[in-house]
């Protein structure tokens, strides 16, 4: 079974929200209120890997190239094994239903959207992880200005920009601190990493400023901070 034969298998057995719709190639997206779901379903190996995104529906299709404005999700558990035959199984079935029903509760609005961009690490709420990089910390915060100003939201864009504001430059690689069962191979290889990168200092005002120019151009608006 194909990426794509999953995908039609579960909308065939309404696996996926009401309005799901396939795009091909193990994509099905649907749209709830100003909120769009992403679900993806690739093989890795012998196993069914799930990824879904959590997007803005109002600015996303603008922001393409950008990432449609959303944060993905993983789960958190172990994939299933990769179907065999036409038809999935209970576990298949188990498993995209939750990855869907969490990726709804992850979040209820294009706000509470926002305030997930402005986490500088990873979220977890219950089986599912929101995959938050610290080098990407910046390109998100001005991605959550994007929705506050659409918003009108005042409050939250005047705690954005003080979150920009009180933390303009911040070290984003530290020295490993390793774990007692950390082999030493895996020491030397942490430590080395540090070495090539040392304390790289983050520019945030600077790089929330390229982002924001960027982001202004694709949708036709000016939005500074």
């Amino acid at each position: 079974m194909t990426p794509g034969g999953i995908v039609t298998a579960a909308l065939r057995d309404g696996l996926f929200p009401d309005g799901a719709r396939s795009l091909g190639r193990g994509w099905v997206v649907w749209v709830e209120g100003d909120l769009e779901y992403r679900v993806v379903v690739d093989r890795d190996g012998t196993h069914m890997r799930r990824r879904a995104f959590l997007g803005d529906a109002r600015l996303g299709p603008a922001m393409e190239r950008y990432g449609r404005l959303s944060v993905p999700l993983d789960p958190a558990l172990a994939d299933p094994v990769w179907p065999q035959g036409s038809r999935l199984g209970p576990d298949h079935a188990a498993a995209l239903q939750r990855l869907c029903r969490d990726a709804r509760s992850f979040a209820h609005s294009r706000r509470e959207l926002a305030l997930l961009m402005m986490s500088p690490e990873d979220v977890r709420r219950g089986e599912l992880v929101a995959w938050l990089p610290s080098g990407g910390w910046p390109g998100r915060l001005a991605q959550a200005l994007v929705i506050a100003t659409d918003l009108d939201d005042q409050p939250l864009a005047g705690e954005i920009r003080g979150l920009i504001g009180s933390r303009a430059t911040r070290v984003v690689s530290r020295r490993p601190r390793h774990a007692p069962d950390v082999t030493q191979a895996e020491r030397d290889r942490l430590d080395a990493l540090y070495l090539d990168r040392g304390d790289l200092e983050q520019d945030v005002v600077r790089q929330v400023e390229h982002w924001l120019a960027q982001y202004s151009r694709a949708l036709g608006r000016t939005i500074t901070l």
